[in-house]
């Protein structure tokens, strides 16, 4: 009887980017890395709003263990209201007035 006995990881199977971020990464032409995050606004950070982290696909760090392996880099999308505004670290590369928080979460809320 194996009661401790745990079974080998199986990865994670990839799973596809929300409508939201695959129209950003469309708009931007990037590629989807697998991973993105969303969180609401800090007090006093641009109003009501969130923030989204995108992963963005491309060559691993060959030098990285291959639990760390990942590209690191990330796009930030600030979401508002009436727009967006996606940014390469602090520099601002491109702002849609027609992607909002009603395409993050729709607009029955």
């Amino acid at each position: 009887m194996n009661l401790f006995r745990r079974r080998a990881a199986e990865p994670t199977p990839r799973r596809d980017p929300t409508a939201f971020v695959a129209e950003i990464l469309h708009r931007i032409g990037e590629q989807y890395g697998g991973f993105d995050a969303i969180a609401p606004f800090v007090p006093d950070a641009g109003g009501p709003g969130m923030e989204v982290t995108i992963h963005i696909a491309g060559p691993s760090d060959p030098e990285r263990e291959s639990l760390l392996q990942g590209t690191g880099i990330i796009r930030t999308v600030r979401v508002f209201a009436d727009r967006s505004e996606v940014y390469d670290g602090a520099r601002l590369i491109a702002s849609f007035d027609d992607l909002t928080t009603a395409d993050v979460f729709g607009t029955g809320r």
